[in-house]
């Protein structure tokens, strides 16, 4: 069993294959649980649809999903009537706006297939802006800094601590760093949870 609150960072730990994408996936309500319930806002899973659930979430994915197209159209993705202002402020609060203002394009440059003409922060800061945008009440995080040299991660994990305020943001950890700075942190193994508190507590408990 596991509540979690609005306004919270959660960090998933556990050994590969623990279960924390299992549970990322039964969130997005990309599995249907075999058992048990899962409700969001006292709504249950089952009686409501995808697109209500994934209406309050936003993701930002070490596997970066970004398409084709110009920084434009990914940043505003899945939004309408999106001002190139807020783009703009979106990607200045992503520390993105220095590097998108030195394409000669701007706005209207191409990225290629996956972000190609992008490097790693470059792809991730883009990420963060659109989840900026969407500005959802409930943040997914595959932790994103991981493959990302420290002047990318710096940068990355700024924009990142503006995202996640007055969010609840859950985040698949990778790093030490990561952890430090959870409220919560649920241990993980062999699809049970076992440790839920925050990071000082669990530091001193015997356990995984």
């Amino acid at each position: 069993n596991l509540d979690l609150k609005s306004g919270e960072t959660v960090a998933l730990v556990g050994h590969y294959g623990a279960g924390k994408t299992t549970l990322i996936n039964l969130i997005l309500k990309l599995y249907e649980p075999t058992s048990g319930n899962i409700s969001l806002s006292n709504k249950k899973y089952s009686t409501t649809s995808h697109a209500w659930i994934r209406s309050h979430m936003a993701l930002v994915f070490q596997d970066t999903e970004l398409f084709s197209s110009n920084i434009r159209d990914n940043v505003s993705y899945g939004l309408q009537n999106v001002s190139d202002k807020q783009i703009i402020d979106a990607l200045k609060q992503a520390n993105a706006y220095e590097f998108v203002q030195k394409f000669k394009n701007g706005l209207d440059e191409q990225i290629g297939e996956r972000g190609v003409k992008l490097s790693g922060g470059q792809k991730q800061r883009i990420q963060i802006a659109r989840a900026i945008l969407q500005n959802k009440p409930i943040l997914i995080l595959d932790e994103a800094t991981s493959s990302l040299d420290s002047r990318s991660e710096s940068l990355v994990q700024d924009a990142l601590e503006k995202l996640f305020k007055g969010k609840l943001t859950i985040i698949i950890a990778h790093r030490f760093s990561t952890i430090q700075n959870a409220d919560r942190i649920i241990v993980l193994d062999n699809g049970t949870i076992v440790g839920d508190d925050t990071p000082q507590k669990l530091a001193k408990k015997k356990g995984l």
